[in-house]
């Protein structure tokens, strides 16, 4: 199923889930107003996305990263990865673009288990897995083949398109692997130091909402405090409290979203024992507010488009 929308107003939340029928993928085209500069509102979702520039030029938005984007090119963006685009200042073209969002179950559920290493840099180097697809790298040649051709499958009926999309994203996922994937950690992904950091990573997931100290992640690993925290950075590319205040805000932007809880109360409720410290460790991570984040809700809600 594809969704054609047209965006006239910046809406920073997601509220739906990403599916077609019963399928945990969806197909998106959305056209952009000539007189409205954001391309894509801020949010995140669970699922991963491939994002496709069809028309205009973009600065593209992953948390702390910036992506300047052209017609033609792309960008991979990991779960869980808040993200938006602006139309560039000096661009007055027409501006569209499509995306493919996508549950990475999907993929995984059609390879074998000792394929899990295609998959592994995603569960704790997510943030480095942000890949643009530019046109002046030779070596995403094939990739910027494989992604347009993703929004050419389209058939009336699911089953006329099904396996194809799901074989092309494979194809696109081993350009991702040997493109970005690959290098991100040389330490194999079975041994004792990756493991016991992921069981670390697994006990933040649920207990991210506690008062937590170093000295609790260091005996959840097993090592040191020291071997942790030099482990724990040298897997993730984070410090354990950075990993976990990311965490924490990611979190906090489910509950705004989806909530009516007062924004006090969803600091406490992440972890956040300070508004204030809530407030700015939102903003160095959002680039927004938790009121502004909050406030396209009503918005969002009134119009029919991707979000």
């Amino acid at each position: 199923m594809s969704e054609n929308v047209t965006l006239q107003n910046s809406i920073p939340l997601e509220t739906i889930i990403h599916r077609t029928a019963s399928r945990p993928f969806s197909l998106y085209r959305t056209v952009v107003d000539r007189e409205e500069r954001s391309a894509l509102y801020l949010h995140c979702h669970p699922e991963a996305e491939l994002f496709y520039l069809e028309e205009g030029m973009v600065d593209f938005q992953v948390e702390s990263r910036s992506f300047s984007l052209q017609a033609g090119e792309g960008i991979f963006i990991p779960p869980n990865q808040l993200h938006s685009a602006m139309k560039q200042t000096d661009c007055s073209d027409s501006c569209s673009h499509r995306a493919v969002v996508f549950d990475l179950n999907l993929l995984e559920q059609n390879l074998p288990p000792y394929c899990q290493a295609y998959f592994a840099p995603l569960q704790i180097r997510r943030a480095d897995c942000v890949y643009p697809i530019k046109l002046d790298q030779p070596k995403n040649k094939r990739l910027l083949a494989l992604l347009p051709a993703i929004f050419t499958l389209q058939r009336p009926k699911l089953e006329q398109y099904e396996l194809s999309l799901t074989g092309i994203l494979l194809l696109c996922w081993q350009e991702l692997y040997n493109l970005c994937f690959s290098e991100l950690n040389r330490l194999p992904f079975d041994s004792s130091p990756y493991k016991e950091i992921q069981k670390s990573i697994d006990y933040l997931q649920h207990n991210f909402a506690d008062s937590l100290t170093l000295a609790d992640l260091s005996k959840k690993a097993g090592f040191s405090e020291s071997y942790f925290c030099h482990s724990f950075k040298n897997c993730t590319g984070y410090t354990p409290f950075a990993y976990l205040n990311r965490l924490r805000i990611v979190k906090s932007c489910e509950l705004l979203a989806r909530t009516n809880k007062k924004i006090t109360e969803i600091a406490s409720l992440c972890g956040f024992n300070n508004i204030s410290y809530f407030n700015r460790t939102f903003y160095k991570t959002a680039g927004t507010t938790p009121s502004a984040y909050r406030s396209g809700l009503a918005a969002s809600d009134r119009q029919n488009r991707r979000v």
